[in-house]
């Protein structure tokens, strides 16, 4: 109490609010990031996966064309060498601050866990119908896509 008190006391200027030339994109914005990361492991079986299928999911979901080439992949109509999986950044940022916040566990330093917080934040999340396309992909090849086909995709290697 007594810290915001002290932040008040020092917005005693004129300050304004400026509108930005477009929006700040989806991976820089921290919200967005731990709410993608929370529906990617709601996805997965038993909420929890390793942080190498969580990158994978978390990438693979971000854009309609990479959705789509995904689930052309995973139904063999396209070889996966055609879908370049990156390692996000901002994923490891985002579980981090999840961590903080309490909305996931990590086991052994290889997996992430949804915590009690965590299945009640991805509830909410559906409730309000938010990432509605991403978590409708996510749950679509979230169960399917098990760690063996993570890592031929990431090798490019048949599955």
């Amino acid at each position: 109490m007594a810290d915001i008190k002290t932040f008040r006391s020092v917005l005693t200027g004129d300050f304004t609010v400026t509108a930005r030339p477009a929006p700040i994109p989806g991976d820089l914005r921290l919200g967005w990031g731990q709410s993608l990361l929370i529906m990617v492991l709601a996805s997965a079986r038993g909420q929890r996966c390793s942080i190498q299928k969580v990158h994978f999911l978390a990438h693979l979901s971000r854009t309609g064309d990479l959705r789509d080439k995904t689930r052309e992949v995973l139904a063999r109509k396209r070889d996966p060498i055609e879908l370049a999986v990156r390692i996000e950044p901002w994923v490891n940022r985002a579980a981090a601050f999840a961590k903080a916040n309490g909305l996931v566990e990590v086991r052994d330093g290889k997996a992430l866990a949804l915590s009690g917080q965590g299945k009640a934040a991805a509830e909410a999340i559906r409730k309000a119908g938010l990432l509605a396309e991403e978590t409708a992909f996510l749950d679509e090849v979230g169960k399917l896509v098990t760690e063996k086909v993570v890592e031929s995709i990431m090798k490019m290697e048949s599955f």
